[in-house]
Parts: structure tokens; sequence; C-alpha cells
């Protein structure tokens, strides 16, 4: 076991609304273009805004293949981008989705997200206090607190789904480090609860005002980790629920594609 990532460049990010925020540079069609990006173990491919797409990188959006996920159409299309840079490396010909994303959830989300089509297949050593995101070897163990995820199929092949006990009852629940709050499928829980209005929503629903059920300091479970965190409630119809990566209580931790683990660092 190792007891430090063998990383190449560390790279400092900043807490943005709903992200982890770090520095890039996406070249397409011979210009190169720096800026902050969200980045996201919660999406399946990286992520443009169709105005930045429009203004920025000169694309007719008319022109570009319209998205399917599971054979539905999302009101989105896709677009190859000519490279990615970020954390030292370069990722050529990155295929993004290109969505209405500002508009819909009214200007907090990022220009460009970066999700685990580039993410996928390696190691991330993140720390949330020292405020920095790490590639690392993913041949390695770096603790021996291990949280093995599985895996969905098709669009689902991606994300990091969790057995876990959340105060004695067995729940499923997707890990993330996209910034928010945790979510219990939704349900009732026999749980102490104080009600949060909020604006909140997602890319599907978009933005809007709510009154939710919020449960504090819940002994959360998974194998041999335990830890208490907070969630809120699920929509109605949401069988998974959702682990931000702030529940760690402060732990750094290294999240393993390769070997589909979370290991937590002392």
């Amino acid at each position: 076991m190792c007891a430090l990532p063998l990383c190449t460049v560390a790279s400092s990010f900043r807490y943005g609304a709903h992200f982890l925020m770090v520095d890039a540079t996406i070249h397409h069609k011979n210009v190169a273009h720096h800026l902050e990006v969200g980045l996201s173990t919660g999406m399946s491919h990286c992520l443009l805004d169709s105005t930045y797409v429009v203004d920025s990188l000169g694309v007719d959006i008319s022109q570009l293949k319209p998205s399917t996920i599971n054979g539905e159409k999302r009101g989105c299309c896709v677009l190859q981008l000519d490279s990615l840079e970020f954390c030292g490396e370069t990722y050529r010909k990155v295929w993004c989705l290109v969505m209405e994303t500002k508009r819909r959830l009214k200007g907090n989300m990022p220009r460009v997200v970066i999700g685990n089509n580039v993410l996928g297949g390696k190691a991330w050593r993140v720390d949330l206090k020292g405020q920095t995101f790490t590639p690392c070897s993913p041949k390695l163990h770096y603790s021996k607190t291990r949280l093995k995820w599985k895996t969905g199929s098709t669009y689902e092949s991606t994300m990091m789904f969790l057995k876990a006990k959340v105060g004695g009852r067995k729940v499923r629940l997707q890990f993330t480090m996209d910034l928010g709050k945790n979510i219990l499928p939704h349900g009732i829980y026999p749980f102490p609860s104080t009600a949060l209005t909020k604006e909140g929503g997602s890319l599907q629903r978009g933005i809007s005002e709510e009154t939710i059920p919020v449960y504090e300091g819940v002994t959360t479970e998974i194998g041999d980790f335990r830890f208490t965190t907070d969630y809120v409630l699920g929509y109605p119809g949401d069988e998974m629920g959702t682990l931000r990566a702030t529940a760690f209580e402060g732990h750094p931790f290294v999240v393993n594609y390769k070997k589909k683990l979370i290991e937590i660092l002392e």
C-alpha cells in the first residue's frame, strides 16, 4: 500500500456553486480557450453550455447531431473538442454534450463541466481541506478503508453506486463530488427532521423554490466506514439517494475508477 499517490500535477480548485472548479484549456478549431471548468463524477460525459459553444467556440448548434440517452432524446446535442488540458494532462478528441445549462439553472452552472468520459479510467486524490485535485496511479492502494462501488449499464456505466446503511436502514446512494446536499431516496424515515425552504432543482426539473425535510447528524455506514452527516429527502419516485464527497468529514480520499474503489485516507 502506497502512503502517497504517485502524482503528476496537482491542481488547486475552488468551491463553486455546484462543482469543484479547476483551471483548464480547451482547443477547438485550432483556437485555445483558457477557463475555469467544473469537475463532476456524476455526469457520464463532459457538458458544455450552448451559449458558450455559440458565442465563444463559434459553433452552429443547428449543425450538431442530437444526443439520445437510452434511446430517448434529452434536448441536447454532441460536439467533439479537439483536446482538453487540465491537471498537466491532455485528452484528445473529447466528446461533450451541449445543453442550455445556464438558462435552465439561472446562471449557476459553469460553461464547461468535465465528466466521467475524461475522469474515468484513472485514479484521483481529492483533498477538500487543502483544495487539491491530483491524478495518481490506479494500480496502487492508498488506504485500508475502501468503499467498493458498483456501476449500472449503458448510460450509468460510469456512475458510482454504494450500498449503505443510513440510520440503520439499507439504501443505495450514488456517490458524487458535485456540491450540494446529501439526498435520501424518497420515502418515510423515522428520524427527527426540520423543514428547509430553498431554491433547488436539476437540469431536468429546472430551478424553483421548494420546502423539504432535513435530517441532521444521521449515522451512515458503508462497509466498515462509519460517519455522521445530514440529508434532505429526495423527490417522489427517487429510488436512489446521493452522497456528496463533503460527507466524509474532511478526510482526503482517492477515487479509483479502475478498481471501482473510494479509499478514505487518514
